[in-house]
């Protein structure tokens, strides 16, 4: 460093005291963080437990097996609505104009979890008030006979569900043919 530089430094650092460093204290107390850590993970575990048993319980029907739906292809849209729906409520599902207020995305389920996450799902959400939620699906491209199962499944439960109106494949940029938009009743 010139001496140009250190008398420059020196003039800069006039006035700067150091920092008292015989009393340091530790940023956190580990016992504060093990114990807060403890009370997130009870917190989980009971939260898991508390779906684990809401999944289990009467409140969720199972699905009819006996109610046929017609097989649809990973590229096929979906659309569904109940009698008396207003074409502009279709007309906004299907363009996708409205605030998706929930989503729930089953890549990764089994056909038996999927089943039972997407009716537990449909059941909070109306619960929750809310009307307008997104379930994708994917398109099932690794799927035996062309028909996607988890998109099959989604159909069959919609079409079962007492709370849903209407729903319908999302726009291209949403997910197409790999996810649908779902309109619930008002609570």
């Amino acid at each position: 460093m010139s001496e140009e530089d250190k008398s420059l430094f020196l003039e800069a650092m006039q006035g700067v005291v150091p920092l008292d460093t015989v009393e340091k204290r530790p940023l956190y107390n580990s016992n504060t963080i093990s114990q807060t850590q403890k009370e997130v993970i009870k917190q989980v575990k009971r939260k898991a437990k508390a779906n684990q048993n809401r999944l289990k319980s009467n409140d969720i029907q199972p699905l009819d097996r006996s109610y046929q739906v017609k097989q649809v292809t990973a590229f096929e849209s979906l659309l569904y609505h109940c009698k008396g729906l207003r074409l502009q409520e279709l007309s906004k599902l299907k363009k996708g104009e409205f605030t998706v207020q929930a989503v729930l995305d089953l890549h990764g389920f089994t056909q038996n979890e999927a089943e039972l996450q997407t009716i537990a799902f449909i059941n909070d959400c109306y619960e929750s008030k809310y009307r307008y939620i997104r379930i994708i699906h994917g398109k099932g491209y690794n799927s035996e006979d062309n028909y996607p199962i988890l998109k099959n499944l989604v159909n069959q439960i919609l079409r079962q569900q007492k709370q849903v109106l209407a729903f319908t494949s999302t726009p291209q940029k949403d997910g197409g043919t790999g996810a649908v938009n779902v309109f619930l009743k008002a609570h």
